[in-house]
């Protein structure tokens, strides 16, 4: 008896070094309650909101003790450091964007107080539903009155000439068509004129032919016909 008695307790010791079975399962348990400390851990992260950078919060969703699903947006941070603009810029002017363009830019609020800011970025696919580009401008000064989600405008420079014959976009007709043309006088009288376009800017066009310096265009609003006599009004 005394000699089984030993031997129990032998195996008992063996059990408990590596490799035995107690051991074995001392091992386990420890391994399944880091793993379960783990699992609180990360629970506990999720129950914590950190912003990924400094800002400022323009927009809060909840309230303490809401439930909330995945996937919804809880809050809208404005970032600090550098302002960018993002405009949507129609596809068939995607050809005029490059970057490192210049632009002059405006919010709508403050219409007059005009801001420089540069293109940093251009979305290489274009949006089906609208047709529009998403173009990204850095704002190469401070400008206190820029705030989140403003309207803003902006005139990009995308190519410049100097000593060109111009004329008022509003003078001209069928300016979008693909024969644009004015009306000029000519002798005393109204003569229809075809005209080919190059550079536009926002009110101005550039008048590659059709026209020469010191042609009398006819800018008034009227109905005229071919031949029709006209005067100047002083």
């Amino acid at each position: 008896m005394a000699e089984a008695q030993v031997l129990a307790a032998q195996k008992q010791v063996a059990s408990t070094q590596p490799g035995g079975a107690e051991h074995s399962l001392a091992v386990g348990a420890v391994a399944e309650a880091q793993a379960n400390e783990e699992v609180v851990n990360a629970k506990a992260r999720y129950a914590v909101i950190q912003a990924p950078a400094s800002g400022q919060l323009i927009i809060r969703n909840v309230e303490v003790g809401d439930v909330v699903q995945a996937g919804k947006a809880l809050m809208t941070l404005s970032p600090e450091g550098a302002t960018q603009l993002v405009v949507q810029i129609d596809e068939k002017n995607l050809r005029l964007i490059a970057l490192g363009q210049q632009a002059l830019a405006s919010a709508d609020a403050y219409p007059q107080q005009k801001f420089k800011a540069q293109v940093a970025y251009i979305n290489p696919g274009i949006n089906a539903q609208t047709g529009a580009v998403e173009v990204k401008l850095d704002v190469t000064e401070l400008v206190q009155t820029l705030r989140q989600d403003m309207t803003v405008s902006v005139d990009l420079v995308v190519a410049r000439k100097a000593q060109v014959l111009a004329l008022q976009v509003g003078h001209i007709n069928d300016i979008n068509g693909p024969a644009p043309w004015v009306w000029l006088r000519d002798a005393g009288h109204a003569v229809r004129r075809p005209v080919r376009l190059g550079l536009r800017g926002g009110a101005w066009v550039e008048v590659l032919d059709g026209l020469r310096e010191g042609d009398a265009v006819i800018t008034s609003p009227m109905t005229l016909r071919e031949g029709q006599r006209v005067r100047v009004q002083t």
